[in-house]
C-alpha cells in the first residue's frame, strides 16, 4: 500500500501563521513548526515529546526574537494508514507525510522545525528536501547523537528501528521502508557528518567506516569545534540541503535525567549549543530536528532545559544569515 497524501492548500499556510506575543510586526524569518509523533513499540514513551515539548514552550523563543512561525502542523496518518499491519510499515507512510510537510512548508518560504519523537523521522525529513528538488547526490546530513544508528537488521545487538536511520537513509537496508518515504535515490554516505557518536555496536561501527562517513568526536565540540567547522566547511561546498539531526543523547547523561540510552562523556548544553549556532549559520542548512524526549523521564525539567538551550543556539544560528 503507498501512501495517500492530501496536499495542505497554500490558504491553509496563511491561516496558520501567526506571531507569538512579544514578536516584531516586521519578521525577521518565517519557520515552520512540525510535529512527527508516531513512534514503534518500544519507543511509546519519546511519542509524547513533541507535543510536550511545544507545550512546554520550547518555540517561544522564536517569538520573542521576532521570527514568524507557522503551525504547529502534526504528521498525520490516512484511517487506511492507520490501521495498517505492522509498526515498522506505519513509520514509513508516517514518514512520507512528514516529507510533504516538510516540501510545503520550503514552499511555502518556511525554515522547518521538526519535534520528532524518534530519530528515523530522519528519513521523512530527507525525503522532504529530496521531494523540494534537491538530487540525492547533492543532499546531506549532519547526525549529531550518542549513537551513529546505522545498523541493519543483520548487525544490530538491540532489534531496534530507532537504531537504523542512517543505515536506511543511505541505502544499507529495508529498502521498501525508505521508498515508501519518498526518499529515492538513498543518501550517499560520505554526505553524512557525524558529530559526538561514542557508543555505537562493533559491527555497525565497521559498517560506519565501510561506508567513510565521517566523525567529529567529542573532544572537538566541548574545544574550539575546528574539526566540526572543516567538516561543515566541505559539506556545505559539496551540497545544495543539508538535514541536521540532534538526539538528545548527544549531550552528556548527567545534562538527561532519566533519558532512555543516555551516555556519559558527552558535550554539556551550553557546548553544544555553541556548536549547533555555529553549524546552522551555514547557508545550506535547509531543516533541523530535535528527536527523542520522553517527558515521562523527566520530571524535574533537567532535560528540558537543556534541550531549550540548544534549541536557542541553534534558531541564533539560523538567524545571523540574514543579519550578514
Amino acid at each position: 500500500m503507498q501512501p495517500c497524501i492530501v496536499p495542505v492548500k497554500a490558504g491553509d499556510w496563511q491561516a496558520q501563521a501567526k506571531l507569538l506575543p512579544g514578536a516584531a510586526e516586521h519578521p525577521e524569518m518565517r519557520f515552520a513548526t512540525i510535529t512527527f509523533r508516531y513512534a514503534t513499540d518500544a519507543d511509546k514513551g519519546a511519542a509524547a515529546g513533541p507535543d510536550a515539548l511545544l507545550n512546554a514552550g520550547l518555540a517561544r523563543c522564536l517569538g520573542e526574537a521576532g521570527h514568524e512561525i507557522v503551525g504547529p502542523l502534526h504528521v498525520e496518518l490516512s484511517p487506511e494508514e492507520e490501521v495498517a499491519y505492522g509498526s515498522w510499515n506505519k513509520i514509513g507512510f508516517a514518514n512520507a507525510r512528514l516529507a510533504q510537510l516538510i516540501f510545503e512548508a520550503r514552499q511555502a518560504q518556511a525554515f522547518p522545525i521538526l519535534l520528532e519523537s524518534n530519530c528515523y523521522a530522519a528519513i521523512g525529513a530527507l525525503a522532504g528536501l529530496l521531494k523540494s528538488g534537491v538530487s540525492a547526490a547533492r543532499l546531506g546530513m549532519v547526525w549529531i547523537d550518542a549513537h551513529g544508528d546505522c545498523n541493519t537488521p543483520e548487525t544490530t545487538l538491540s532489534g531496534m528501528l530507532s537504531g537504523m536511520p542512517v543505515a536506511i537513509a543511505t541505502g544499507q537496508c529495508l529498502h521498501r521502508l525508505r521508498q515508501n518515504a519518498g526518499l529515492e535515490p538513498p543518501l550517499q554516505a560520505h554526505n553524512v557528518v557525524m558529530v559526538c557518536v561514542r557508543a555505537n555496536d562493533p559491527l555497525e561501527q565497521e559498517l560506519i567506516d565501510q561506508c567513510g562517513i565521517p566523525q567529529v568526536p567529542v573532544s572537538d565540540v566541548r574545544r574550539n569545534r575546528q574539526l566540526l567547522c572543516a567538516a561543515m566547511d566541505r559539506l556545505n561546498d559539496s551540497v545544495d540541503a543539508i538535514y541536521v539531526h540532534f538526539d538528545i543523547d548527544a549531550l552528556d547523561r548527567s545534562e538527561l535525567a532519566l533519558t532512555r540510552l543516555s551516555e556519559p562523556n558527552g558535550p554539556m548544553s551550553d557546548e553544544m549549543a555553541k556548536a549547533l549556532e555555529m553549524v546552522m549559520a551555514y547557508s545550506k542548512v535547509a531543516a533541523f530536528g530535535v528527536s527523542d524526549f520522553n517527558p515521562e523521564r523527566d520530571v524535574e525539567g533537567q532535560a528540558f532545559r537543556a534541550i531549550s538551550a540548544v534549541f536557542r543556539g541553534a534558531i541564533a544560528g539560523i538567524a545571523s544569515r540574514s543579519r550578514r
